[in-house]
């Protein structure tokens, strides 16, 4: 089976790389080349930037793919080219969306592929759902074959997971320096981590697969942690005791608007993922990672990369912003 992954270097994808190519499938990666300490030995990486269609269009040539898995699409006109760039030359073309496009505020935690696709809070989410209705629309029309993958919060080496920000090893720095840590709301809101070998297995074993056209999956894992014990097992692992503050989220949107709706439209809210769909389609996809393994995993990763093991100034000026407001005297 040949496979293309749009990007195939980053958090997900990397994963899922490693994973098509332990079943044996060629891969081929469509990226600029930026990372190619990232690029697995097996993969055939075809140099073009996906947002010039002309440069795409000759580095694809006459390849045609029984998979094409696009990771970097974030805008509904981004999709939209998609269409007309891959149209003839694959079997299945995979969207990868967001389960933060779900309806927020939901009428129960209980999240299925069938709740409504509603985010009035975070424009990355909207432009997400809004991709998933282009590719629906137009793909009909054009008898575009599409399969939509959801995601939930994932992590894979070089990535800490915490409520503001995971890419890197801020929050890990930060609990190390014993810096106060913000914490939305009460700190008992239920979130869910995925580790991306987990997600590959459910994403990888959809590939190919003609009952799994026009059709939509999220892929999760099903350990359920509170925001307080994620960030408690984050510092357990490095051996300190994060110095948690508890503060609304509504009071963090205030001070930083994009930080706020990200809370707002998907972490602050419990939600719990039903994975019966992809388990009928992909009965393999069983995670196994929980996240206390997974952080372990990452922070020695980081241990091996010793020079990433720096502040996130972007995350340090927003806390401390947040944590100045909140402390300052009422009037």
């Amino acid at each position: 089976m040949r496979i293309l992954f749009v990007g195939g270097t980053g958090n997900l994808s990397t994963a899922c790389t490693a994973e098509a190519l332990g079943r044996g499938m060629e891969v081929f990666h469509l990226n600029r080349g930026t990372k190619p300490e990232k690029t697995l030995p097996g993969v055939r990486t075809l140099r073009a930037d996906i947002r010039d269609p002309v440069a795409a269009g000759a580095a694809l040539g006459s390849l045609e793919f029984d998979s094409v898995v696009q990771f970097l699409a974030f805008r509904p006109e981004q999709v939209e080219a998609d269409l007309e760039l891959f149209r003839g030359r694959t079997g299945q073309y995979v969207f990868i969306s967001t389960t933060s496009a779900y309806k927020k505020p939901s009428l129960t935690p209980v999240i299925t592929e069938k709740t409504p696709l509603e985010n009035p809070y975070w424009e990355y989410s909207r432009l997400k759902a809004a991709c998933e209705k282009v590719l629906k629309e137009k793909a009909a029309a054009l008898s575009f074959p599409w399969t939509v993958i959801r995601p939930s919060h994932t992590y894979d080496d070089g990535w800490i997971p915490s409520c503001f920000g995971s890419a890197g090893y801020g929050i890990a720095w930060r609990m190390k320096e014993g810096r106060d840590i913000i914490v939305p709301g009460d700190g008992q809101s239920v979130w869910t981590l995925t580790h991306a070998s987990d997600f590959a297995v459910g994403l990888v074993g959809l590939l190919g697969r003609k009952d799994a056209l026009s059709e939509a999956f999220h892929i999760t894992s099903d350990e359920h942690l509170t925001w307080d014990a994620v960030h408690r097992i984050v510092g357990g692992a490095l051996g300190v005791e994060p110095k948690i503050v508890h503060i609304p989220s509504d009071f963090i949107a205030s001070v930083i608007p994009e930080r706020g709706a990200a809370l707002l439209g998907d972490k602050a809210v419990s939600v719990l993922f039903d994975n019966s769909k992809i388990r009928r389609f992909v009965p393999e996809f069983a995670p196994r990672v929980l996240f206390a393994e997974g952080i372990r995993h990452s922070l020695g990763w980081f241990d091996s990369h010793p020079e990433l093991e720096r502040p996130n100034e972007d995350m340090n000026g927003e806390m401390d912003a947040i944590l100045g407001r909140w402390r300052l005297p009422a009037e």
